[in-house]
């Protein structure tokens, strides 16, 4: 059973607080459309003879002897006290988790949350499972928006998980690092989660509740104002395509910019209302769209999708990153594998593979002049209940088809979870952000170097993604504002 760690789920319910999933298992048992989070003048809660009974029965029937562990359970309540399980943090789908998501799905122990009297319709509340002395207890745990806002404005210590590599960053005085925050500049907020750059060199970052564009000098709120829900709202994803249109995620919508108008997508048409991550492809000017449902691409004002009906080699619809290569092959991850749809169609899923990617999730990618692919992973089927640093890191796929991994044994990689790889054409380099040991650097040969707060300009350990300008200049999205890398 999965510990939770308070890094992780501080993340989750910073990043998507007005999404529909907090944790990152979603239960599949739960219908869920408009509903509000631990809302309420009077908050739903749960009956205590009732609960009591439900805590009693699953001690009764799961044998907890040596487990210790607790885990998180976004519960939607509706008006009815019936409650259904909307996702959680055991990744791992252990059996005792199972058996309560079970128990808790048409539970009618909850009671309802009211606001000025009013029954709210549907309101989502987070339950903590904690197993100890070989028993189970729960409670229900409020979330603070306010003191978790303000718990992530502050830096991140690295965190450097391998203790066997030495490392020299000779090439780190070659680098000019500059750093703009709420404190020395106008930037509304430190929390920078999204970043794009526009043919003409703006930069676009997404911030708590807004959206921004900085020029190098100013920052400029971009929000978008053609919906009832007006400006400062979350925003989880960007993307600007080859005609300069700026393509955003808010809450529950997708947007387009051209530069002068708005425009908002209709779910029912596109067939999304939100996504994970939003990538253009030069190559072929299509902008993919990750979501829940399945691949759906934008191409010349067309819509379509590739999803398990279509391609059944996808091991889930729950596409978390795509890209096409130069040969036209489309590389997909899903929350339950990777597949790849080669210039002719053919899927190869491979979890049916021996390679590095069987049991991992893609999560980004890049492609050098060579033809080389490089890929950061997510293990989703983890051996190690709890382990933080899992079995990830990056892979290369070389021009001959074969695969090789770089973790944190095996190499320089601090840490082996990565949020982004980036080839650096200039330098014939890799560049390798990571959410607890900073940024690395990658000479593609044997030398690794990694900057951090303890050791550089750069102001935390926690790097969001990253993305270069039109001139090759390196910028990162932090938790503590916008960092520029550029070489001197």
């Amino acid at each position: 059973m999965n510990k939770i760690f308070a890094t992780i789920l501080s993340i989750y319910i910073a990043s998507q607080l007005s999404a529909q999933n907090l944790f990152p298992k979603k239960s599949d048992n739960c219908v869920a459309s408009v509903f509000c989070l631990d809302c309420g003048d009077i908050k739903a809660d749960v009956e205590k003879e009732k609960f009591e009974r439900l805590i009693t029965d699953l001690n009764l029937e799961n044998n907890l002897t040596g487990i210790k562990g607790k885990i998180m359970f976004q519960i939607l309540v509706d008006s009815t006290g019936r409650g259904c399980v909307l996702s959680h943090t055991d990744v791992s789908e252990n059996i005792i988790t199972k058996n309560i998501v079970k128990a808790l799905t048409g539970f009618r122990g909850f009671t309802a949350a009211k606001t000025k009297d009013k029954i709210e319709a549907r309101t989502s509340v987070n339950m903590s499972f904690e197993i100890k002395n070989g028993e189970m207890t729960a409670r229900i745990e409020r979330v603070d928006m306010n003191a978790f806002k303000k718990s992530f404005d502050k830096p991140r210590r690295p965190e450097i998980f391998n203790k066997e590599y030495v490392y020299k960053n000779e090439n780190l005085k070659n680098y000019q690092i500059t750093v703009w925050n709420s404190s020395n500049s106008n930037l509304p907020d430190n929390m920078n989660d999204n970043i794009t750059i526009d043919r003409k060199g703006l930069i676009w970052l997404t911030i708590d509740e807004g959206l921004v564009t900085f020029d190098g000098k100013t920052f400029h709120h971009a929000e978008q104002n053609i919906t009832e829900k007006g400006n400062y709202f979350s925003y989880f994803a960007i993307e600007t395509d080859n005609d300069n249109i700026k393509w955003v995620y808010g809450t529950k919508n997708i947007y387009s910019y051209n530069d002068q108008v708005w425009t908002k997508y209709d779910s029912s048409e596109i067939g999304i209302d939100g996504v994970y991550e939003i990538i253009n492809n030069p190559r072929t000017g299509e902008v993919f769209f990750c979501s829940d449902e399945g691949l759906t691409i934008y191409n010349k004002g067309k819509w379509s999708k590739l999803d398990k009906d279509k391609i059944k080699e996808l091991p889930s619809n729950r596409v978390t990153f795509a890209q096409r290569d130069s040969r036209n092959r489309i590389w997909i991850g899903t929350f339950s594998g990777t597949v790849m749809i080669d210039e002719n169609g053919k899927a190869i899923s491979f979890n049916e593979t021996k390679t590095v990617l069987k049991g991992k999730c893609i999560t980004s990618m890049d492609e050098d002049e060579n033809g080389n692919l490089y890929f950061s992973l997510y293990e989703f089927d983890r051996k190690t209940p709890g382990q933080v640093n899992n079995n990830e890191g990056i892979a290369i796929r070389y021009t001959d088809g074969t695969f090789k991994q770089f973790t944190s044994s095996n190499s320089g990689m601090p840490f082996n979870h990565t949020n982004k790889v980036l080839y650096d054409k200039r330098e014939k380099v890799l560049w390798i952000s990571t959410d607890r040991a900073g940024l690395v650097r990658y000479d593609l040969k044997d030398n690794w170097e990694n900057y951090h707060s303890d050791n550089s300009a750069i102001p935390t350990s926690y790097i969001s993604t990253m993305c270069f300008d039109n001139n090759g200049v390196l910028y990162l999205a932090t938790r503590q504002g916008l960092v520029k890398v550029e070489r001197k």
